[in-house]
């Protein structure tokens, strides 16, 4: 294994978990900040492009009582040129939102959803960045 495919391996499951920490803790700019300039994330059926879009729609349509957790699992990279790479792996989604802003822990959920989603990644002065995020359909969802 050479090195470009060595740091594409560490620095798949890295990127993924750095976001959706991020994401279930409203840090958008550390967020967006795991995207390439030009960074697409398809969620929801929408391809939302470039860190100002990603930004500006989670901002919009995030609930202020949503608590959640994703977990990111099972990554499996693999580098496609010098500076391209993709993974596959699995999303696990736990959400609470009960209408009111919590102050203390939430009862413990159910997982709303789990999936099989996919990552395409790009190499930019030698850091990797994710060019583009598919998230769902999902194969599991809370009954």
């Amino acid at each position: 294994m050479n090195e470009i495919a060595a740091s594409l391996l560490l620095a798949a499951p890295q990127l993924l978990s750095e976001l959706f920490l991020a994401l279930d803790a409203r840090d958008y700019a550390a967020l967006t900040a795991c995207f390439a300039p030009d960074g697409v994330w398809t969620r929801r059926g929408r391809d939302l492009v470039g860190a100002a879009a990603i930004a500006d729609t989670l901002q919009e349509t995030r609930s202020p009582s949503l608590v959640t957790v994703h977990a990111v699992s099972t990554v499996a990279a693999a580098l496609h040129a010098p500076d391209r790479g993709a993974a596959r792996f699995y999303l696990t989604v736990f959400r609470h939102d009960d209408g009111t802003v919590p102050a203390g822990p939430v009862p413990v959920p159910i997982p709303a959803v789990v999936g099989l989603c996919t990552a395409e990644f790009v190499r930019i002065s030698d850091c990797w960045r994710i060019q583009r995020l598919k998230t769902g359909p999902y194969a599991f969802g809370a009954q």
